[in-house]
């Protein structure tokens, strides 16, 4: 069921799955940092109702490239806050733009470990089947 939708991503969740997807939209070449980071909040505020144990990031199409700054900013704000609250395992299609990919990757190794298990994707069928498998 579709729960969130703006010009730069659309949010889904799956009740009986316990998982929250979010795909990106294209529109996100020239963002900037304060539309990045209305987002990110967007996301957390529905991680924080729905409190999914997997989640689904597909940026395949995500053209806007992290600095480091925000990087750090999404580590510290965003995902250590969603891994604290529920999450087990999350899911990345990573981007098509080398730059964007780059700074997911460096995103995700960022996270802890802590009980929190990521991969990275090439579609998001494969990223679900890892997703969904007990």
């Amino acid at each position: 069921m579709e729960i969130y939708k703006s010009e730069i991503q659309t949010i889904y969740y799956y009740e009986d799955k316990s998982l929250m997807k979010v795909v990106v939209s294209p529109n996100t070449e020239y963002i900037g940092d304060e539309i990045y980071q209305e987002e990110q909040w967007a996301e957390v505020a529905l991680i924080r109702k729905y409190l999914p144990s997997k989640l689904l990031m597909n940026v395949q199409d995500l053209q806007y490239t992290l600095p480091p700054a925000m990087q750090e900013w999404t580590v510290e704000n965003i995902g250590m806050p969603m891994i604290q609250l529920c999450l087990k395992r999350a899911a990345y299609v990573i981007p098509k733009d080398f730059y964007a990919q780059l700074s997911i990757e460096q995103l995700a190794d960022e996270l802890p470990s802590l009980d929190f298990e990521r991969q990275m994707f090439q579609d998001e069928k494969m990223a679900m089947d890892w997703l969904l498998k007990s």
